[in-house]
């Protein structure tokens, strides 16, 4: 049995198991960067793509490292924009929990940085995801002049 999360940064319970958000399925989800490619390539050209990266110097291998580590970065901000939904979705629960005593909730700006903060972390993870599609699109344009 854990203890729940601390508020306070860095002292949650440490569990050797995953905790499942309570309505969500206990399925794990594919990180979207590297789904995007795994869709875009197939399964052999993931492969390919990730053999490729290790070839230093040259200009395809780079560019393959540059595809990896952009879906790297989006698969990094899908997982932060996870977590900040998850703590406003708490941060609600806390607010509708009828165990809790309203006189004792903050209800003052509840959703004002929390919202705002949800529309930084939503913009940023799209962008990455755009880059990740421009990167992509270079990167197979020079696969199919290579010929490989």
């Amino acid at each position: 049995m854990t203890e729940r999360a601390s508020r306070i940064r860095g002292t949650a319970a440490r569990t050797l198991t995953p905790s499942v958000p309570p309505g969500s399925d206990s399925t794990p989800r594919r990180a979207p960067g590297h789904e995007a490619l795994r869709t875009a390539l197939g399964e052999d050209g993931y492969q390919r793509l990730i053999r490729q990266r290790h070839e230093r110097g040259t200009a395809l291998g780079e560019l393959a490292d540059l595809v990896l580590n952009t879906a790297a970065e989006a698969d990094r901000l899908h997982g932060k924009l996870r977590r900040h939904a998850a703590h406003v979705r708490d941060r609600l629960g806390d607010l509708f929990n009828p165990h809790l005593d309203p006189g004792f909730v903050s209800v003052t700006g509840l959703l004002q940085n929390t919202g705002h903060t949800t529309d930084l972390h939503a913009a940023r993870f799209a962008q990455q995801m755009n880059q990740l599609t421009q990167v992509l699109d270079s990167y197979q344009t020079a696969v199919r002049h290579t010929g490989l």
